[in-house]
């Protein structure tokens, strides 16, 4: 059986998952893939692609960190040495130009999503003591990470999917914090090639788990954001809460 668990978050209603031990979803409410349940809105057809930040489209920015010391965007994150780094991160034990001419994004402050959470609301009330330690926990790392001193989390995860999903997930899981990779990193991170960057495309917007198994830190070769299944501001929320500027 599985229970269920509301709370709000700076970014939106989020739903979380547990099979009493472990959790297993965490969703956007409404965006495309949550589960849909009684009194939740229908989750809405969206384009993952779609976002504006000062009336130009997210998508076409690229993501670059910001240096600790001078908040500067770095070199580019998608150098060739930078990404040969990054993926051997993302391995684990389990084995374009920028716009020209272009306006960048209006800065926003961070206490946007440096904001407490709010207390759990129970879907059932009968749920066992397992499922309620698990979404507590929830909550607490993810008010932790959002108030910016957690950096990695350690609630008890299930993934349920396809062993090819199962393996990228996994590659998702060793992205540290403040760091991005391409959808070919992940590939050969999961023990595919690169040029398998399409389906773990796939596999990663299917990620059941959001936030915490941190696909928001996948972008493409180009470093462009390319797409979000909680949307794209979201999408640019997190990396922003996590370092990271656009131009």
């Amino acid at each position: 059986m599985t229970f269920h668990a509301q709370l709000a978050s700076p970014l939106g209603a989020i739903l979380l998952c547990s099979d009493g031990e472990h959790l297993t979803g965490l969703y956007f409410i409404g965006q495309k893939d949550c589960p849909a349940l009684r009194g939740l809105p229908p989750p809405r057809p969206a384009d993952p692609t779609a976002g504006l930040m000062s009336g130009m489209p997210l998508k076409h920015f690229k993501a670059y960190r910001l240096t600790p010391s001078t908040d500067l965007p770095s070199t580019d994150l998608f150098s060739q040495d930078n990404l040969r780094r990054t993926a051997a991160s993302a391995a684990g034990p389990d084995g374009g130009p920028a716009m020209a001419g272009k306006r960048m994004p209006e800065p926003r402050s961070r206490q946007t999503v440096r904001e407490a959470l709010s207390p759990l609301s129970l879907a059932q009330d009968d749920a066992p003591a397992g499922a309620k330690a698990v979404f507590e926990q929830t909550r607490q790392e993810l008010g932790e990470y959002f108030s910016g001193s957690r950096r990695t989390f350690s609630i008890p995860l299930r993934l349920e999917g396809t062993d090819f999903q199962k393996k990228v997930w996994r590659a998702l899981l060793a992205i540290p914090y403040g760091e991005c990779v391409s959808y070919g990193d992940v590939a050969v991170a999961a023990g595919l090639t690169a040029q398998h960057g399409r389906p773990v495309g796939t596999a990663v917007g299917r990620n059941p788990i959001t936030i915490i198994v941190p696909c928001h830190r996948v972008l493409a070769n180009t470093g462009r954001l390319n797409g979000y299944t909680g949307g794209l501001e979201r999408k640019f929320a997190l990396l922003e809460l996590e370092g990271f500027t656009l131009r």
